[in-house]
Parts: structure tokens; sequence; C-alpha cells
């Protein structure tokens, strides 16, 4: 009985500090992490949802842009933070089932060392030239590529980046042959862009509409398998090259161990905030689409493009030592 008695207090002792902590969530300000530099689509989800969230907890939410290796260091960085809730990460499907396929080794582990908590928005991706292509659509930008072999460059948000990825999909399905140059985030490739510095790109709606809008970018087509509204009169890439879908989602994670209450109270007020109409339409002007749902649904999504785009990083044998 002693014995008995002994480990149930053990266990109260334990179990006790992780309650309370869940029961008082969050009497702090919390850290959003984004794996990437100011100015990108992380920033957009990252400061609409957060602007909400403090509305209703009276607590700071503070955007913190950690970018660099591809999204791992702010990853790394959210991995080995204490699992009480008040740093999570708010990162791509880059980190969780690209960087796998990329990096021989991650300062992380996926699966082990992440609470996944929910979607946030889908973004979908824009192909967009600088002006001096002389190209109007797709069928023309391939034939331009393809009597001009290695002479154009496109940009991305890093290597492995979907933006990347997407690209070396486009290059694989057509034959063309251009320069990749990587970036620490779509926040800083697209100065380069506007500017002609690189001449390509499949960066979010959200970021390249304002320029295609003020005649600074060209579109050519989306990346989704179908037109978007917030990208009108613009085909698909798929109406030219049937089965082409490339599109990312922000979502978030905390690091493994935070209490089950406090990951759950986290999903449950996100999705509440996704279903406002304020931030549908918010979410609707950028090129965003609000997704929500259960941590398992984010789960499912994380081993669906590690099936999908794990192919396409082998069948281009992209590796980062």
């Amino acid at each position: 009985m002693n014995r008995l008695l002994s480990t149930a207090a053990a266990l109260l002792a334990f179990a006790l500090p992780q309650m309370l902590s869940a029961q008082t969530y969050p009497n702090k300000p919390i850290r959003v992490v984004i794996p990437y530099a100011a100015g990108g689509g992380g920033d957009i989800v990252g400061r609409t949802i957060g602007a909400k969230l403090s509305e209703a907890w009276g607590q700071q939410i503070l955007i913190d842009n950690k970018p660099g290796a591809g999204g791992n260091i702010g990853t790394e960085f959210v991995a080995k933070s204490a699992p009480d809730g008040y740093t999570l990460l708010l990162g791509t499907d880059i980190q969780m089932a690209i960087n796998p396929h990329v990096y021989k080794s991650l300062p992380y582990n996926p699966d082990r060392d992440f609470a996944f908590v929910v979607q946030a928005a889908f973004i979908d991706l824009l192909l967009t030239v600088h002006p001096s292509i002389p190209a109007n659509n797709l069928t023309e930008l391939i034939a331009h590529l393809k009597a001009n072999p290695g002479k154009y460059s496109y940009g991305s948000s890093g290597y492995g980046s979907t933006h990347h990825l997407s690209m070396e999909l486009l290059k694989s399905m057509t034959g063309i042959d251009m320069v990749h140059v990587p970036y620490k985030g779509s926040g800083q490739m697209l100065p380069d862009l506007i500017s002609g510095q690189v001449q390509l790109s499949t960066a979010g709606i959200s970021q390249t509409m304002p320029y295609v809008r003020s005649g600074k970018l060209k579109a050519i087509a989306v990346g989704s398998a179908k037109r978007l509204d917030a990208a009108p009169g613009v085909p698909a890439i798929a109406e030219t090259l049937p089965g082409f879908e490339a599109n990312a989602s922000w979502n978030y994670f905390a690091p493994a161990g935070t209490p089950r209450e406090i990951v759950m109270q986290l999903n449950a007020e996100i999705n509440r905030i996704l279903k406002m109409d304020d931030i549908r339409e918010r979410f609707a002007s950028q090129g965003l689409i609000p997704i929500g749902g259960t941590r398992e649904s984010l789960a499912e999504r994380m081993k669906s493009d590690y099936v999908k785009w794990g192919k396409v990083v082998k069948d281009i044998g992209l590796k980062v030592e």
C-alpha cells in the first residue's frame, strides 16, 4: 500500500505542474518563430492570426523571424525550446516533409521533436517573370527558355523550398534549362526579381500579385490544379502541363512534450479565428486559403507531402551536405 501511495504521489507531483500550466495558459507573451526572412507569406499569416490571439488572450504574440539553412535554423530553435506553449513554430511543408529528403542530417527530427498543432493556410504559387522576358503565357515562355538554355535564372526562398522544387519540376517536365539562385526567404528574393537580377520565380500569390498589378512583373500561370480567384484570368500550369500541381501550407507546431491541453487550446483557438469573416477576407485578398482542422489532419498532410516531394527530390538528385 505504501508503495502504491508513493507511486501515486510521484505521478501527481510530475503531472501537477503541467495541469496547472495548462489551466493558466497563456499568462505571458507567446513567441511565434518563422524560419524565413521577414516580409514573406509567413509574416502575413502569423501577424494576422497573432493579432486575433492577442485580442482573445490578452497576451502579446511576438513574431520572430529566424531564417537560414532552408528553415532549419528557426526550426531547430523551436525543437530545443521549452515545451510550455510559449514558443511555437509557424513553418511550412518544407521543414517537416521536404528537408528530410534534402539534407543528409537535420538538427531536428520532424516526428520526434514536435507536437503538430494545426494547419493555418494554403499559399498557392504564381509563376511570374520579369517584364524583360518576351513571353506572355507558358507556351511562349517554354519556347523562349528552350531557345536560350542557361541564360536565365530563377529565384527561390532556399534550397529544397517549394519555390525551388516547383521550378525543378517545371524543368523536368519541359526540358528547359535555368540557373537556380536561392535566397533566405521570398522577402529577400522579390526585390531582385523586380529589378531583373533574377528573371523568374514561383512565389506566393500574396507577395507577387501586387507587382503584377503594377506592371513590375508578368503573371504566367498559377501552380494550383485549377485557376484561382486571387489571380483573375491567369491560367493554371496544369492546363499546359497536365498533372502539374505545386502549393505550400503554413502550419503551427510546438516542441514535443508540450502539454496536450495547451496544444488542444491552441488548435481550438486558431480554428475559431480561421472561421472569422474578416480573417477569411484578409486571407483571400492575399491569395491565402484558410485551412484549420485537427492535429491529425496536419500529420496526414505532412505524410502525403513527404511522399510527393520526396519523389521530386530523388528525380532531380538534390542533396545538401
